[in-house]
């Protein structure tokens, strides 16, 4: 056991504890593993709280200059999942990547094939197309005075939000967010980036 709760930013956590068998990420902020571990094993508590067995992980990644940390672990029913998050202070993800190694995870430095540096960049700017579009639409709609009234506030907000840009300031915003995608797909393509990555030994 790693004694030591990393301050941690992620999807609705702000802690992570290694433990004996398993990766624990909660919500709360500790400040000693006595406090999280007191406070995990309360069955009520409306923290959100992750874990991810070390059985479970098929790779630990993280691509050269970028803060974020991927595990990608075997979910329910044996599917691929992924979580992904970022240490909050300087030096803690080198000693999380030690303590990885000292549980035989193997690190291995390769540099990713164009496609696995571009396909999440190329699902990026497919869906901004869609989203452009369908904002078009709709502020085309707004202007001639078709379009269907507000159900909720989401649905308010968001038809203020199209009406004030207008059909131009949509395709402007759009265009400005497909052209930074395309952009990024370009350079990792001709230039894929390494990364490091920490997987199960096969020993």
């Amino acid at each position: 056991m790693f004694e030591q709760v990393f301050p941690v930013t992620g999807h609705k956590v702000a802690s992570l504890f290694a433990d004996d068998d398993a990766l624990c990420f909660s919500s709360q902020d500790f400040n000693s593993v006595a406090e999280f571990q007191s406070a995990w094993d309360k069955k009520l508590s409306l923290a959100t709280k992750v874990k991810i067995s070390y059985e479970a992980i098929r790779a630990v990644r993280q691509e050269d200059g970028a803060r974020e940390v991927a595990v990608a672990y075997r979910g329910l029913g044996g599917f691929p999942a992924s979580y992904n998050f970022t240490f909050r202070q300087s030096g803690d993800e080198e000693a999380f990547f030690t303590y990885l190694q000292q549980r035989h995870f193997v690190r291995q430095y390769e540099k990713l094939s164009p496609v696995r540096a571009t396909v999440n960049y190329a699902i990026g700017a497919v869906l901004v197309v869609a989203l452009t579009w369908f904002c078009y639409a709709e502020a085309l709609k707004l202007a001639s005075g078709t379009a269907a009234p507000a159900r909720n506030g989401k649905e308010e907000l968001f038809n203020e939000l199209v009406g004030t840009l207008g059909d131009k300031g949509v395709l402007a915003v759009g265009g400005l967010g497909l052209a930074y995608l395309l952009y990024k797909v370009w350079t990792r393509f001709t230039n894929p980036p390494f990364h490091q990555r920490f997987v199960p030994s096969a020993a």
